[in-house]
């Protein structure tokens, strides 16, 4: 593979790592960020028609529910019954007991509650008068339809909407109708309850949330009565509904008074679609951004190094035809300005050796002749190298530049690792030694890995300078790499201890990875001991194979896992075997 990419011309390395490190990583970064940024702008849209759907329905049931309170307190009112249920001989008197008791016995409610606009009380008492607030049944048909309903329907109470014409201005209204039967003593006439709601009201709730969603308030026939489009909420005809396909439903009730009732939402699809064009005009003009800038800065750099390598090469093809011109460059100070200078300090020698040939041709021996053209070939020779030499160095230095840091510290880290392991002439080693190989491999692991992997340290300071078996954690750590997180979805973390205590130094290698069950487990501690290699894990059975070497049956050994929360692997040395080594 290596060679099939030497044979490529620079020109197309140049393009090759234009396209593959700057252009399609550009280009696919911001492919992501708008579909992540799209999906973010619609769950937020999504969630604010939610709460605006919710918001207005509980407003609107919670106007319902306080006519209903209102109905249960008036209908408590036992001297209201008494003057509703009593006969008048003459009209005089009744109007005596309108000024005396029922005149603001309703009126002060609809002053103190802004949701209600009208009270009224209607009776069959045929001896009362109508006006102000209350009717006798018998001279409005409509209503004592409208009370047979609430009859039929066996509830206490009922929410109606239906259009009044007993005005001079037919008039749109909703109402909570009850009965009043809480006064058995006073049962003679059946009374009703109407307490019409305020629509103006209502309708400021759904028109406050019409920039992010379409409200409607649905009757249980199914009919608009009041609509957060204010044509539809001022017009008198109260339509049947047609719920679309992206409707969103709340019910104001299941049973009860509010049975059949709802509020329909239509969420503003041109709302999200805005927000969506703004997200991609954004991301549009940050691709742009991203692009045309960094293309136009690695187009001149690139250049500076691609044409004067072109002139160096098509000179050096010349000196074949014995051609020895110099090169017609500034000689910069980078690597490809020092090839040049090379170049003009090899091609002047040999054009001056090579005329000294010519003369010492006519005038000196053919042994001084043999040398100088010894002397040409040796600079010939020379020549390849040094360009290759060079132009490998100029191109390290390109990608250098270019930001490959990270493969630069992975390969030095790599390089103190193998230098480290090579260094290792003694068996036992003081832990904090340990610890940094460990954690330089962890580095290159973190590489590997990138955001799916961390780690981290938890060393006890007194623990560090006591002596333990060279390689007796860093491969507890690659099996944690290799077995618990390789196989694992999502980030996972790997956690190396070490504690000193009054017993023992404890050293616990652990990972949030798969885990193992019982059985896998089981198979792992009982392959310590065996020869047999074939079962994997030789790291984990080498580790225990050196501490028991040291150890004996003194080194406690532990191997606990759990399926989907990881695994922990470690061990502990006996303080008297530390104290032991560490005098020696």
């Amino acid at each position: 593979m290596l060679y099939k990419i030497n044979d490529i011309p620079l020109r197309y390395k140049f393009l090759l790592i234009y396209f593959l490190c700057v252009l399609i990583p550009i280009l696919t970064i911001n492919l992501l960020f708008f579909h992540q940024n799209s999906a973010h702008v619609r769950i937020r849209e999504e969630d604010n028609v939610r709460k605006s759907f919710e918001r207005a329905t509980g407003e609107l049931l919670a106007m319902i529910e306080e006519s209903v309170e209102l109905s249960l307190s008036i209908s408590a009112d036992a001297s209201l019954y008494e003057a509703l249920d009593r006969t008048y001989p003459t009209p005089a008197e009744f109007y005596e007991t309108y000024n005396n008791v029922l005149r603001d016995k309703l009126k002060r409610y609809v002053y103190a509650y802004s949701n209600i606009s009208e009270i009224a009380v209607y009776t069959a008492n045929p001896t009362i008068e109508n006006g102000g607030n209350y009717h006798r049944l018998s001279d409005d048909p409509f209503f004592s339809a409208l009370f047979d309903r609430l009859e039929r329907s066996g509830e206490n109470f009922m929410v109606v909407a239906y259009i009044d014409t007993s005005l001079l201005t037919p008039t749109k209204r909703i109402s909570v109708i009850s009965r009043m039967d809480m006064f058995r003593l006073y049962s003679d006439y059946e009374k009703y309850l109407k307490i019409d709601l305020n629509i103006g009201k209502i309708a400021s709730i759904l028109d406050r949330e019409k920039d992010i969603v379409l409200l409607r308030l649905i009757d249980d026939e199914n009919r608009i009565v009041v609509s957060g489009l204010p044509s539809e909420t001022q017009s008198l005809q109260m339509v049947g509904f047609v719920e679309p396909k992206n409707a969103m439903v709340m019910t104001l009730g299941e049973t009860g008074f509010a049975k059949g009732w709802k509020v329909v939402g239509i969420p503003d699809d041109r709302r999200i679609e805005a927000l969506m064009s703004n997200a991609r005009r954004f991301v549009l003009w940050l691709t742009v951004a991203t692009t045309v800038i960094p293309t136009l800065l690695i187009f001149v750099i690139l250049r500076s190094y691609h044409d004067r390598i072109q002139k160096l090469a098509r000179h050096m093809k010349k000196i074949k035809n014995g051609q020895f011109e110099l090169i017609e460059l500034r000689e910069d100070r980078d690597e490809i300005g020092g090839l040049i200078r090379s170049f003009n300090t090899m091609a002047g020698k040999i054009n001056s050796l090579i005329n000294d040939v010519y003369k010492l041709e006519i005038r000196q021996k053919s042994l001084e002749l043999e040398r100088v053209r010894a002397e040409i070939n040796m600079l010939q020779s020379q020549m390849n190298p040094h360009f290759l030499f060079n132009t490998l160095n100029a191109l390290y230095v390109v990608c250098t530049k270019r930001g490959y840091l990270e493969a630069t510290e992975i390969v030095r880290n790599l390089s103190l690792l193998l230098r480290r392991m090579i260094s290792f002439t003694d068996d036992l080693v003081p832990l904090s030694e340990e610890i940094h190989f460990t954690e330089m491999y962890l580095r290159i692991e973190k590489f590997r890995f990138g955001d799916r992997f961390n780690y981290e340290f938890q060393i006890d300071p007194q623990a560090a300078s006591c002596l333990v078996p060279k390689m007796s954690i860093q491969p507890l750590v690659e099996n944690a790499c290799k077995h618990g997180l390789q196989m694992a979805k999502g980030a996972g973390k790997i956690s190396v201890e070490a504690r000193l205590t009054d017993r023992e130094l404890e050293i616990y290698v652990r990972d949030d990875g798969v885990g193992m069950n019982r059985d896998a487990l089981e198979r792992l501690l009982s392959s310590l001991k065996s020869d047999d290699y074939g079962h994997g894990h030789v790291g984990i059975r080498n580790v225990y194979r050196r501490l028991e070497l040291f150890y004996g049956e003194n080194i406690r050994f532990l191997a606990q896992s759990e399926p989907g929360k990881g695994t922990t692997i470690g061990f502990g040395i006996p303080i008297e075997r530390l104290e032991v080594i560490a005098s020696t």
